[in-house]
């Protein structure tokens, strides 16, 4: 099924200066049945902006939430792919568990760490939102249009491994777009730095293990980095949007 994606009404020019006073005047609390984190409180678009205004940035944040998780759902079948062979099973064999768990997860060099639950990413500040989310898509874009050329290059990978890296370097290119729009819509805009992934010339090895090695890695790393800006997402969207029910806690939802 084609991707629906949102329309774009008049240029949305809020200003959410409001929001970083109440950030530091408010503890955590209940606003109207809505999970908030540690200083920060959901406040409503003001009466200056239209209904269609708000309607178009909720799209925005859903569009750039599936993307995410449909990358995230890409990654794990291209992954299966190169992972369901006789010599992957004797890869992991060789290594022990603790070897594998620390070279593995060794990803991004980013100033922000990467929050790996709700609970993590609800002690960000809001104000690092932008940087946090930004440096990982736009760290991607690059690493994986470089992945992309080097499978495409390198005899022998498998043509449906071609084509979901293919498909996943699209949609993050997209999410790029996405997250753009959605954070200068919010923040005022500044400069974000990113790195890319340092781990693309293992590729390019004549050493089988290297190859296979890279591929776990690339892949637990954007696991890792989509699973991040999905919760910072679904945050950016709970502070946003008032009557937003992704935010609500199973008990919250369950008392109610």
């Amino acid at each position: 099924m084609d991707e629906v994606k949102p329309r774009r009404p008049q240029p949305y020019t809020k200003n959410f200066r409001q929001l970083w006073h109440y950030e530091r005047a408010f503890l955590l609390m209940l606003v109207l049945n809505l999970l908030l984190w540690v200083n920060v409180t959901s406040v409503p678009l003001s009466s200056n902006e239209t209904d269609d205004d708000q309607l178009y940035l909720k799209e925005l944040i859903d569009h750039a939430m599936m993307l995410s998780q449909n990358i995230s759902k890409l990654n794990i079948d291209m992954r299966r792919i190169y992972t369901d062979s006789e010599f992957s099973e004797k890869f992991h064999h060789k290594f022990d568990q603790e070897f594998l768990i620390k070279s593995l997860t060794c990803c991004h060099n980013y100033s922000i760490k990467t929050p790996e639950s709700m609970d993590e990413a609800q002690m960000i500040s809001l104000q690092d939102f932008p940087k946090l989310i930004l440096s990982r898509v736009r760290a991607w874009n690059d690493t994986l249009k470089n992945f992309l050329t080097i499978l495409r290059n390198r005899p022998g990978t498998h043509n449906d491994v071609i084509s979901l890296a293919k498909d996943i370097e699209r949609k993050n290119a997209e999410l790029y777009e996405d997250t753009k729009k959605i954070l200068s819509s919010i923040f005022v805009p500044e400069k974000v730095d990113y790195t890319v992934w340092t781990g693309l010339e293992d590729l390019l090895s004549s050493d089988e293990e290297f190859r296979h090695f890279a591929l776990c890695k690339l892949s637990y790393c954007l696991r890792v980095d989509m699973n991040a800006v999905d919760l910072c997402l679904k945050l950016l969207r709970c502070v946003i949007l008032v009557n937003s029910d992704i935010c609500l806690s199973p008990r919250i939802r369950n008392d109610s």
